[in-house]
C-alpha cells in the first residue's frame, strides 16, 4: 500500500507539472504574440515644409511688413505613452526653421557700404533668421479609418537662434532712399520660445510607413529682439513678436 500510495503521489505530480508547463508555455506564447502586435515604442521620420511668418508689434512706430515665405526640414519622433494603443504620444524633434518677417520702423540708421549715418529714417526691413528648434508636445491619434488616422499636437518650442541678417530699404527724410544689408544676431534674440498647435492626417502607405500632412500654428511668446536692443530715437526697447503657420509633410518609417 505504501508504495502504491507513492507511485500515485509521483504520477499526480507528474500530471501537475505537466499541466503547469502547458500552462506556462501558453501563457509565453500569448504574450509574444501580443508583443508582435504592439504599437511600436517610437516612431520616428522626415518632416519639412513651408512657412508663412508675420510680425505683432507692440512698440508705437513699429509695424508688420507683410506675410513672408519660409521653410523648415529636420526629424520628427513620436514616443508612445500607452503601448498598447497608438492613441497618446510624446512628440519632439530636431528641426532647423527659417523664419522671415517684414517690419517697417523709424530708426536711426547705418548705412555700411556707404559708411554713412542717416538719421531719423523709415526703415523697410525684411528679416531672415534661422533657428534650430526642439518641439516637446503632447499628440493625440484617433484609431485609423481605411489607412487614415487623423492627429492633433500641441505643445512648446524651444528655438535657438543660429544666424539672423535683414535687406532694408531706408527711407531719408528728404524722400531720398537707399538700400542696404545687416547682420542681425547681435540684435535678435538667442533663445525663441513658442505656443503651436497642429492638426493633421496621417495614412498608411505600407505596414509601418506613413506619410503624414499637417497644419500648424505658432506663437511667439517673447520679442524676437533682444532686451538690450534700443531704438537710437526712443531709446525704447521693440517689442515684437513673431506668428507663423507652417505646411508640414512628412514621412514616417
Amino acid at each position: 500500500m505504501h508504495f502504491k500510495l507513492v507511485a500515485v503521489m509521483i504520477m499526480n505530480n507528474s500530471l501537475c507539472f505537466r499541466a503547469l508547463a502547458l500552462i506556462l508555455l501558453g501563457a509565453g506564447l500569448r504574450t509574444s504574440v501580443a508583443q508582435e502586435l504592439r504599437p511600436r515604442a517610437v516612431e520616428a521620420g522626415f518632416c519639412a515644409g513651408p512657412t508663412l511668418g508675420w510680425t505683432a508689434a507692440h512698440t508705437e512706430n513699429y509695424e508688420n511688413k507683410g506675410i513672408k515665405v519660409g521653410g523648415y526640414y529636420g526629424l520628427a519622433a513620436d514616443i508612445n505613452l500607452v503601448r498598447t494603443k497608438e492613441f497618446v504620444f510624446f512628440s519632439t524633434g530636431l528641426v532647423f526653421k527659417h523664419i522671415r518677417f517684414g517690419l517697417d520702423y523709424t530708426d536711426n540708421y547705418y548705412l555700411e557700404k556707404k559708411k554713412e549715418h542717416i538719421d531719423s529714417a523709415r526703415v523697410s526691413s525684411v528679416y531672415n533668421t534661422l533657428f534650430f528648434t526642439i518641439p516637446t508636445a503632447i499628440k493625440l491619434k484617433t484609431e485609423p479609418f481605411s489607412d487614415f488616422a487623423i492627429f492633433g499636437i500641441a505643445g512648446l518650442e524651444h528655438g535657438f537662434r543660429l544666424s539672423a541678417k535683414s535687406k532694408d530699404e531706408v527711407l531719408r527724410t528728404d524722400d531720398t532712399g537707399e538700400k542696404g544689408n545687416k547682420k542681425q544676431s547681435e540684435n535678435i534674440t538667442p533663445l525663441k520660445e513658442s505656443l503651436f498647435a497642429v492638426l493633421g492626417v496621417e495614412y498608411t502607405l505600407f505596414k509601418q510607413t506613413k506619410a503624414t500632412f499637417g497644419i500648424s500654428y505658432n506663437y511667439g511668446l517673447n520679442s524676437i529682439f533682444k532686451g538690450k536692443y534700443k531704438n537710437e530715437i526712443t531709446k525704447e526697447r521693440p517689442i515684437v513678436n513673431i506668428h507663423t503657420i507652417e505646411f508640414q509633410f512628412g514621412f514616417i518609417f
